[in-house]
C-alpha cells in the first residue's frame, strides 16, 4: 500500500521535473501549485505515520488471532490506493481510472465507488456519479456515507435546476448526519433562489475519510 502511495507521488514529480524547465510562466504557477499539494500530502503522510507508530506502540500489548485481520487481494489494493493518492492530488481523471478498475473487479466496494463518484462530480460527469451515488445511498448502513451521497444527490438536482428534490435530498443529508454541515449550507444557497450558487457537495467531507 505504501509502496503505491510513493509511486503516485513519484509519478507525479517527475512529470514536474521534466515539464517545469521549458514551461510557460502560466505553466511555472500550475507546477508550482502541483507541488505544493505534492508538499502538503507529504506533511500529511509523515504525521498520520507517526500517529500510527504510536498505536503500533498499544497494539503490541494486545493479544489477538492474526487471522481476524482481513486481507484484501491485491488487485483492489493497487488500484484503490492509487485512486486515493490521485484524489488527494486533485487529479480526477486519473482518480477515476484507478477507482473505476476498482468498483469492476468489486462493486460492493463502498469507499471506492464513494471516491470514484466524487471524482465524477469534480469532472462534471453527472449522470454517471449520480448512478453511483444513488447505489451508495441504498446499500450503505453507514450514516456518514449515506449523508455525502445524499448531499452530492441534492446538488445534482440543483445543478439541473431541480430545487425541490434538491432540498429533499438535502434534509435526507441532515437527518443522516446532523453535524454535516455541507447540506445545510446547500439549503440555505437553493431558498436563495440563487442560479450562481456555489454549491458543496462533500470534497472537504471525503478528504477527512482519507485522513480518517
Amino acid at each position: 500500500m505504501i509502496q503505491q502511495w510513493f509511486e503516485t507521488m513519484n509519478d507525479v514529480l517527475d512529470d514536474l521535473i521534466l515539464r517545469y524547465p521549458q514551461a510557460s510562466a502560466e505553466e511555472k504557477i500550475a507546477c508550482r501549485q502541483q507541488w505544493d499539494m505534492l508538499k502538503s500530502l507529504s506533511d500529511d503522510i509523515i504525521e498520520l505515520w507517526l500517529q500510527f507508530e504510536d498505536k503500533m506502540g498499544g497494539f503490541r500489548d494486545l493479544q489477538q488471532q492474526p487471522d481476524l485481520v482481513v486481507q484484501e487481494p491485491q488487485r483492489l489494493l493497487d488500484s484503490f490506493v492509487k485512486g486515493q493518492g490521485y484524489f488527494k492530488l486533485q487529479m480526477f481523471k486519473q482518480a477515476s481510472d484507478q477507482l473505476e478498475q476498482t468498483i469492476a473487479a468489486y462493486p460492493d466496494f463502498l469507499c471506492a465507488r464513494l471516491f470514484l463518484a466524487m471524482s465524477l462530480m469534480h469532472l462534471t460527469r453527472w449522470n454517471e456519479a449520480q448512478r453511483h451515488f444513488q447505489l451508495i445511498a441504498a446499500m450503505t448502513e453507514e450514516k456518514r456515507l449515506q449523508a455525502i451521497a445524499f448531499n452530492a444527490l441534492g446538488c445534482i438536482q440543483a445543478i439541473y435546476a431541480h430545487l425541490d428534490k434538491a432540498r429533499t435530498y438535502f434534509h435526507k443529508a441532515l437527518e443522516a448526519d446532523p453535524g454535516f454541515a455541507d447540506p445545510r449550507l446547500n439549503l440555505q444557497s437553493v431558498s436563495q433562489g440563487n442560479t450562481q450558487i456555489q454549491l458543496q457537495f462533500g470534497s472537504a467531507e471525503l478528504q477527512s475519510l482519507v485522513q480518517a
